[in-house]
């Protein structure tokens, strides 16, 4: 039996939209034997066909190094919501690649798996964390031979930083998450941008909160879709109070609050669970405390 345990991930990191993501120390677990036919465990029952992105994952890979699609027995244990914003997905991605991997003895160095990862996602912002943990930066360099793009890496580690995640009990689509972006920004918003990135990535790295905060303010996607997040005013105020960094992880509707200080975000989190704040807010909210994981997927055997 292969058992891969892959890392909820938290992407774009306020302004590094498609580009940034990290992964946290929620993990899920999904193991791999060999069978005589599809099998899929673990997962309600509509998701336990060849639709299934686990498995259509591992195909995609079978197929990509030539190799005969075998029979599968694959479980899954994991508790990280679905649709949430927080690399459900991806973790389904690099799962299935990595399962296939090891099942097969593929040989897959940890730049293949990458492609492979950002071909069947789209964008590498989730796959990069997942599969190599910590803060990942991605950039597409252009195309290859075969019309699919050529990502280059950098990881910027961990660092200490904590992440409360706030995760609300409706879903948000990327899909419609993408609908409403803007089509096109300024001159001097984009100019915007690409300094606040810049310091963004010092303060992580040298673990500067103050100018992590500062440095927390997008203008490509965050205005449009934190109008599809009734909770977004509320909490986005609260972090503003208290000077918190905070962003709206991946397309939402999980938001998240980073900091160097775990003490800090517990503290905010027995505050956000009491009920007249829940009240206050109308909301059902899901808390939970995690830290930035140098670890992204790892592989165990038998």
């Amino acid at each position: 039996m292969i058992t891969v345990r892959t890392p909820a991930t938290s992407a774009n990191c306020s302004i590094g939209f498609d580009c940034l993501g990290l992964a946290l120390d929620w993990k899920s677990e999904i193991s791999f034997e060999p069978a005589e036919t599809l099998k899929i465990t673990g997962c309600p029952a509509k998701y336990a066909g060849e639709d299934n992105l686990v498995y259509q994952s591992f195909v995609y890979t079978c197929k990509a190094c030539h190799v005969e699609v075998p029979g599968v027995h694959i479980h899954i244990d994991s508790d990280i919501p679905f649709a949430r914003g927080l690399g459900s997905s991806s973790q389904c991605i690099a799962a299935g690649i990595l399962g296939a991997d090891a099942l097969l003895d593929l040989h897959l160095d940890d730049r293949q798996k990458l492609d492979l990862a950002t071909q069947i996602e789209g964008h590498p912002d989730n796959v990069a964390p997942a599969l190599r943990g910590g803060l990942c930066s991605c950039i597409s360099t252009g195309n290859t031979k075969d019309g699919n793009q050529e990502i280059l890496p950098v990881d910027l580690g961990a660092h200490g930083w904590h992440v409360l995640v706030v995760i609300p009990d409706y879903e948000v689509s990327t899909k419609e998450a993408r609908k409403v972006l803007p089509s096109s920004i300024s001159l001097h918003d984009a100019a915007k941008q690409v300094g606040h990135a810049l310091l963004f990535e010092y303060a992580w790295v040298h673990g500067d909160e103050n100018l992590l905060y500062e440095a927390c303010v997008d203008v490509l996607h965050e205005p449009s879709r934190s109008k599809l997040i009734k909770d977004y005013p509320d909490l986005y105020a609260l972090a503003r109070k208290d000077r918190i960094p905070f962003w709206i992880s991946g397309s939402g509707p999980t938001m998240a609050f980073v900091s160097q200080n775990e003490d800090l975000l517990r503290n905010l989190q027995h505050y956000l669970a009491c009920r007249e704040v829940l009240e206050e807010m109308d909301s059902h909210l899901k808390l939970r405390l995690c830290k930035v994981s140098d670890q992204g997927a790892e592989v165990t055997y038998g």
